[in-house]
C-alpha cells in the first residue's frame, strides 16, 4: 500500500499533531462519500499510530508500516462483515473482549471498523457495544469507524470521538492519482476526472466501466431528458435500470447530487463548488426552480434514493420516479 493520501489535509495535520505531542487519539470517525478514502484515511491513520519512527506520519520503511502496507500487522485489526455487508453483534463482541489484551508487534492495536452505516439495522446495537470502549478505552488502544455521514452515529458517540470528514480532492489530483494507472489514455482520464468530480474511488470505477459509469451515463442522460421535458426520454433513461437495484440506485443518488448542484449554485453564483457528475446540467437546472422547488425536487428523489433501499417492486418504482419528474419538470 502507497501510504501518499490526496487532499484531506486538515485530518491528517491534526493526526499528525496529537501524535507528535503524545495525545494519540483513542476514538475517531471518518466520514464522507463512498470513493473518497476513508479506509485508505484509516490505514494511515493506524499506520501514523504506530510508526516506529514516531514522526506523526507513516514512514512506510519500518516494520509496523510495512506490514500494514501488506496488510498483516496482528495489532490492527479491521472488522469483517456477513456476506451482505451488514455488521452482526457477533461481528463486534470480539473487537470488544480482545481490546483488553496487549498489543503483539507495535504500541498500540487499532481497530477499523469501515461502512458502519451499511448496517442499517444493527447500527445502534453495535454502537452501544462500541461505547464502554470508545467511553474507556485502554491506552494502547485505538478505535476508527468509518460510514457516509456523521448522521448514524449516536450522539453519546459523537460526544467522544474525533470526528474527521473525507473531502473531494481537486482535478488536478483526480489526474495526477489516475496516472498510476497503465494503459490509461489521457481523454478516458479526462472524462473520469470531469465525472468523479475530486472523488478519486469514482474516477477509478468510471475507468473500470463499473457502476458509477453505469449510473453516471444513467443520471446524466435523465438530467438532461428532464431538462429537455420529455417525458418519453425520461422513462428510457430510467428503464435502463429495470434489471438492477443497485444501477436504480447509483442512477438516483447522482442525479440527487445533481439536483444539490444546482441549489448550490443558485444560492453561491458561479463561484459554487459542485460535486456531481454533470455541472452543465445543474447550472441550468439552477435558473428553472425557486429555492423551495428545488428542495421538494431534491426531497423527492430522495425518497426513490430511500425506496432504492427498500424492498419496493422495482419496475414500479421507475414507472412512478419517471412520472413524478415527468410532471415536476413540465
Amino acid at each position: 500500500m502507497n501510504f501518499k493520501i490526496y487532499g484531506n489535509e486538515g485530518s491528517k495535520t491534526l493526526i499528525s499533531n496529537m501524535i507528535r505531542r503524545s495525545r494519540e487519539p483513542h476514538s475517531i470517525i471518518i466520514h464522507g462519500d463512498k470513493g473518497l478514502g476513508k479506509k485508505k484515511l484509516a490505514l494511515w491513520t493506524a499506520a501514523a499510530l504506530l510508526c516506529e519512527e514516531g514522526g506523526g506520519e507513516p514512514c512506510g520503511r519500518c516494520k509496523n508500516c510495512r506490514l500494514i502496507a501488506e496488510g498483516t500487522h496482528p495489532d490492527v485489526v479491521t472488522a469483517k462483515s456477513g456476506e451482505k455487508g451488514n455488521y452482526m453483534v457477533d461481528d463486534i463482541r470480539p473487537i470488544v473482549s480482545d481490546a483488553v489484551i496487549l498489543p503483539t508487534e507495535g504500541r498500540m492495536k487499532v481497530y477499523i471498523i469501515p461502512d458502519l452505516d451499511r448496517s442499517v439495522v444493527t447500527a445502534v446495537q453495535i454502537q452501544n457495544i462500541l461505547l464502554k470502549l470508545i467511553e474507556e478505552p485502554p491506552d494502547h488502544t485505538a478505535v476508527i469507524l468509518t460510514a457516509a455521514s456523521r448522521e448514524v452515529f449516536l450522539e453519546t458517540i459523537l460526544s467522544r470521538v474525533i470526528s474527521l470528514a473525507a473531502l473531494p480532492v481537486t482535478d488536478a489530483q483526480s489526474a495526477e492519482y489516475l496516472e498510476l494507472y497503465e494503459n490509461t489514455d489521457p481523454a478516458s482520464a479526462g472524462e473520469a476526472v470531469k465525472a468523479g468530480r475530486g472523488n478519486i474511488g469514482r474516477c477509478i470505477d468510471y475507468l473500470a466501466g463499473g457502476l458509477f459509469k453505469n449510473g453516471a451515463d444513467c443520471a446524466r442522460a435523465l438530467a438532461r431528458a428532464a431538462l429537455g421535458r420529455r417525458e418519453y426520454d425520461i422513462l428510457m433513461a430510467l428503464s435502463q435500470t429495470d434489471s438492477s437495484r443497485a444501477l436504480f440506485h447509483e442512477c438516483a443518488v447522482l442525479f440527487s447530487e445533481i439536483v444539490r448542484d444546482s441549489m448550490r449554485i443558485r444560492l453561491e453564483g458561479r463561484t459554487a463548488v459542485t460535486v456531481g457528475c454533470d455541472e452543465e446540467a445543474a447550472r441550468r437546472m439552477s435558473t428553472l426552480f425557486s429555492e423551495e422547488k428545488t428542495l421538494a425536487l431534491y426531497d423527492l428523489v430522495c425518497s426513490y434514493v430511500r425506496a432504492s433501499d427498500a424492498s419496493c417492486n422495482l419496475t414500479l418504482a421507475i414507472n412512478s420516479f419517471a412520472a413524478e419528474l415527468g410532471e415536476y419538470f413540465t
